[in-house]
């Protein structure tokens, strides 16, 4: 049947499958990865000039943290929640005692890239309610449901950024998919040629667009989302060193080693004992 014209096929062509029709809207993916959710009590806070390539959200119960980041120092308060993009440098430290409840999460290639800094905003009531579900979910005994809850506050959060946070998302369809490639094959060997073939260019014309959009080399880049994981690695999972340095190709564990104390001013080791953050 010949279609008509602004009529589009769904499904691949050469299947059985037979779905047509007009595309009114087409919104991009999203993802909301959470690392993990836990409420901590806290009796020494000191972060120094530290740099995850994941999101926080600090919900503090009581009063006494201290986060400071480009020359300002924001207490953490209860009733007040805070985001803090990825790749924001901060540190951290504390009056006296205090809890909070925390997450850390990924949104995706291009919200993962939002401007750094720490976004406070006053609790709403939908936000308290489900932070108290999370609450109650927590003092049941373990294998209670799934937390739900964890995802719906972190959307909901999340939605109240300004615009202006989310600027720098918007880079040239071909760069998003070379940093898509590369983030996908961070397990593999790869070299320009092949991240700008996959994206439709010549290695000349990759450079040159990540120069322009990114300020940075594409390997350069492939380098950085190597070393992210290999941070979420070290946080999130028990994996050996040596082990997380080949899922992540960064060849050995030495190489990962030179390449965290140049990049990110730590160790492996370092990295994976400063858990509580």
């Amino acid at each position: 049947m010949k279609q008509s014209p602004g009529i589009l096929s769904l499904v691949p062509t050469g299947t059985r499958h037979r779905v047509t029709g007009q595309r009114t809207v087409a919104l991009p993916g999203i993802t909301v990865d959470i690392l993990t959710t836990r409420k901590i009590v806290l009796e020494q806070w000191e972060l120094h000039r530290l740099n995850d390539p994941y999101w926080r959200l600090y919900w503090p119960v009581s009063e006494g943290g201290i986060v400071e980041t480009q020359g300002r120092h924001t207490p953490l308060q209860p009733g007040q929640v805070y985001l803090i993009p990825p790749h924001t440098t901060f540190s951290t430290t504390m009056v006296q005692p205090f809890s909070k409840w925390y997450a850390h999460f990924h949104l995706g290639l291009a919200a993962d890239r939002a401007a750094p800094g720490i976004y406070p905003f006053a609790t709403t009531p939908r936000e308290q309610a489900l932070w108290q579900d999370l609450v109650e979910l927590a003092e049941r005994p373990s294998g209670g449901r799934f937390p739900w809850e964890s995802i719906l506050l972190i959307t909901e959060v999340v939605r109240r950024l300004p615009d202006g946070v989310w600027e720098q998302q918007r880079l040239d369809a071909r760069v998003m998919k070379a940093m898509e490639f590369m983030h996908q094959h961070l397990g593999i060997k790869l070299n320009a040629d092949q991240v700008a073939r996959h994206a439709g260019l010549s290695v000349r014309n990759l450079n040159h667009l990540f120069q322009e959009e990114l300020r940075q080399p594409p390997m350069r880049v492939l380098l950085d989302y190597r070393l992210d994981e290999a941070c979420r690695l070290l946080r999130h999972s028990g994996d050996s060193i040596e082990s997380i340095a080949e899922q992540c190709g960064l060849v050995n564990r030495h190489y990962l080693s030179r390449m965290m104390r140049q990049r990110r001013n730590t160790s492996p080791a370092a990295y994976r004992q400063d858990s509580m953050a």
